[in-house]
């Protein structure tokens, strides 16, 4: 059941989804946020997913007709608030605002300004705050360059940075409601593999709070890519200490510099690269260096660890992923990517009498 409080709105340029649970506290700085753009013609729609407290009535409080509230029963996850949100989308095109963050005042004014040129898929930059509202840090330079391959990799983009064309979404399968915490992954990956390109800006207008708590950082890891296995646990121990050695991590940083430049300048060769206006690729190559050569407070595979199996000590990486299709996908990727660190494992794994476990396509070779 679905109950709409608010006036006829005004038509719009953009509609707002933002769904909401037990937001009561927060959620009225959001709302703040957007009655303060520079554009006047969108229209929010907050969709309460089951809320017990207050969040109602705080949304009903406002007498604005471009604020309405949809009240929807429970559903746990923002996916199916945000598919509400969707169906009662009339304008031309969409923004998405989670109920804890705010935009600055040019936000929806940079979205439109790439819509209205014929974008399809945008996103801005993001300035993240912690519990005090003050900023922590914002996205970078890296962040400003998006490519299919990167979708496959890494979880960009967080919703409240992004507006689209409406019926791009419905288009393929909308928000999904059965994943838990990357549902924004899951979609964009979707729409990357539809050809679906990112335009990306330059502006820091998406104002997100930090919240270590959240679903997206606290989902658990159940994939896993196996790089070798020896006989007892001292030689899984073994590994470790010589992958994690000075000389090896030298090595590995050396190598993932070689690799991560490669894989970019792959990448800007491609008709699907999509930068920031003000993005330089030489300086994002350097960048890439410096991080791969300097990050000394990271170690190089710092996830890797070892599991028991069927009599075996396992060293495994662990995977962040949407799915198991997803994570195949992204197992090929990286024994093809990043075999030159792959192999300092192997390495080490050999010299404690064990076995490397190479690709399903090495295996069939």
């Amino acid at each position: 059941m679905l109950r709409m409080m608010g006036e006829e709105a005004p038509p719009a340029r953009i509609d707002v989804i933002c769904p909401a649970y037990n937001r009561s506290g927060a959620i009225r700085e959001t709302i703040d946020s957007v009655l303060a753009q520079t554009v006047g013609e969108w229209r929010l729609t907050v969709v309460s997913d089951g809320s017990t407290d207050d969040t109602d009535e705080v949304v009903r409080s406002y007498s604005d007709p471009r604020v309405r509230l949809v009240r929807a029963e429970h559903h746990g996850a923002p996916g199916g608030p945000r598919n509400i949100g969707l169906a009662a989308a009339e304008a031309p095109y969409v923004a998405y605002l989670d109920s804890d963050d705010r935009w600055l005042p040019g936000h929806l004014e940079g979205l439109l300004r790439h819509l209205e040129a014929g974008a399809r898929l945008v996103v801005m930059g993001s300035i993240a705050v912690d519990a005090d509202g003050a900023e922590v840090t914002r996205s970078d330079l890296l962040n400003r360059v998006w490519h299919p391959q990167l979708q496959l990799v890494w979880p960009l983009y967080e919703p409240t940075r992004v507006g689209h064309v409406r019926g791009l979404v419905e288009d393929a399968g909308g928000w999904p409601t059965g994943v838990t915490g990357m549902e924004d992954w899951d979609l964009w990956l979707r729409l990357a593999d539809r050809g679906e390109n990112f335009t990306v800006a330059s502006e820091h207008t998406a104002v997100m709070r930090l919240n270590p708590g959240s679903r997206r950082h606290t989902t658990a890891i159940s994939d896993h890519i196996p790089l070798g296995a020896v006989a007892t646990e001292d030689d899984a121990k073994a590994v470790l200490e010589e992958v994690f050695s000075d000389a090896s991590q030298d090595r590995l940083r050396q190598s993932w510099a070689e690799m991560t430049v490669g894989w970019y300048r792959s990448m800007a060769a491609s008709d699907r690269l999509r930068k920031a206006d003000d993005v330089d690729m030489e300086q994002v190559y350097e960048q890439l260096r410096w991080y791969a050569l300097n990050g000394r407070d990271q170690r190089m595979l710092g996830d890797l660890h070892y599991v028991e199996d069927g009599g075996e000590f396992v060293l495994v990486r662990p995977l962040r992923c949407v799915d198991a299709a997803h994570a195949e996908r992204l197992r090929a990727f990286l024994w093809e990517g990043d075999n030159a660190r792959i192999s300092v494992v192997h390495e080490a794994v050999r010299r404690r009498g064990g076995r490397a476990i190479a690709s399903d396509a090495e295996r069939t070779r």
